[in-house]
């Protein structure tokens, strides 16, 4: 047997394999980010460790226990009012939250202080919620009428490397205060 496939049967819950694939994916989005998209030289690999713990003890459980406890509480008699239900409650309740909580908490993550949480959670809260409907309302509406309830978390993690790459670059922005740090350092 392989060391892979010891690690899968030592994990057999769900669970924990549905945070290890959401670690792996935050960490890929992440490269992606600085490697095609940012073309960095040198890679940022506490950038990347920070967003992988992110992904795997944060989001994943979270959603974990979202898609697969409350979502599947969600019943109707018809299953486009099912859909459209928990489609809405995901994109209405879940990606609000589920944003505020990854500019606050990556910016802790990186050392940030929690004003500068709060100052990064408002500059970016809306445009990247408005980029997340835009993307996630049609993803999720294939979900939920298409995939099992336990490949649910899959599948958005697997669509979540285009979105974790933008995440990231999202993230990885320069806060105000650094911006006009270097402002200052060219202006003397």
């Amino acid at each position: 047997m392989s060391a892979f496939s010891r690690f899968i049967a030592a994990t057999s819950s769900t669970f924990p394999r549905q945070c290890l694939t959401g670690g792996v994916l935050f960490a890929t989005g992440d490269t992606i980010a600085q490697q095609l998209v940012e073309k960095r030289r040198s890679h940022d690999f506490p950038r990347t460790l920070r967003l992988a713990l992110y992904g795997g003890c944060v989001f994943s459980p979270l959603a974990s226990l979202w898609f697969g406890k409350v979502l599947e509480r969600v019943q109707f008699a018809s299953k486009p009012a099912n859909i459209a239900a928990k489609v809405a409650l995901d994109q209405g309740l879940a990606s609000p939250a589920f944003i505020a909580l990854f500019f606050g908490t990556t910016t802790l993550m990186n050392g940030g202080t929690p004003q500068e949480a709060k100052k990064k959670i408002q500059d970016n809260w809306w445009p990247t919620l408005k980029t997340a409907w835009g993307l996630w309302i049609p993803v999720q509406t294939l979900n939920m009428a298409l995939v099992p309830p336990m490949q649910r978390l899959l599948f958005v993690n697997v669509v979540s490397i285009a979105w974790n790459t933008f995440l990231s670059i999202k993230s990885g922005a320069q806060q105000p205060s650094e911006q006009t740090e270097l402002t200052q350092i060219r202006l003397d």
